[in-house]
C-alpha cells in the first residue's frame, strides 16, 4: 500500500505568517508525494511503517473512510509505549536517532528553560546494507 504526503500540519505555520495565499504558495512549492507505507531501511533491512499524522493525507486507492480508519489504526499501533523511548534530559545529555525511522515529539515538560536542538543531516550513507 502507499500513502500520499503533503506539507501537512505546516499549512497552520504558513497561515498565521502569510493567510491562504502562503498556504497555497506552500503546496504549490512543495506539492505532494506517495510513498510505501511499509517501507525496508536501506541500511539494516529492517521494516519500518512510513507515515506520520502531520504530512499523510490519504491511503491510494481507498475511499477516505477506509483511509482514515486504516491510518487511525496505524497511528495507535505506533503509540504504544514498547514502541517509545522517554528520555530525561540532564546537562550535557545528547540523543541521536535516524530520522529515516524515528517519529519524534517534544515533550513540553521544560519550561521555562528553552530546549535547543542541532540537527545533522547525512546526504550520502556509505555503510554496507545488512545482509538479508
Amino acid at each position: 500500500m502507499e500513502a500520499m504526503h503533503d506539507i501537512g500540519t505546516f499549512r497552520n505555520d504558513l497561515y498565521n505568517k502569510g493567510g491562504i495565499e502562503a498556504v497555497n504558495d506552500g503546496l504549490k512549492n512543495t506539492g505532494s508525494a506517495v510513498h510505501k507505507i511499509v517501507d525496508t531501511h536501506p541500511i539494516s533491512g529492517l521494516k519500518y511503517l512510513n507515515i506520520n499524522q502531520s504530512f499523510t493525507r490519504h491511503i491510494m486507492g481507498e475511499i477516505q473512510g477506509e483511509s482514515d480508519r486504516i491510518l487511525q489504526y496505524l497511528y495507535q499501533h505506533m503509540a504504544k509505549p514498547e514502541f517509545q523511548v522517554r528520555l530525561r534530559w540532564r546537562n550535557n545529555t545528547i540523543a541521536m536517532w535516524d530520522n529515516r525511522i524515528t517519529h519524534h515529539y517534544a515533550v513540553c515538560d521544560y519550561l521555562p528553560k528553552v530546549r535547543h536542538m542541532q540537527r545533522i543531516t547525512v546526504l550520502h550513507d556509505k555503510r554496507e546494507p545488512a545482509l538479508k
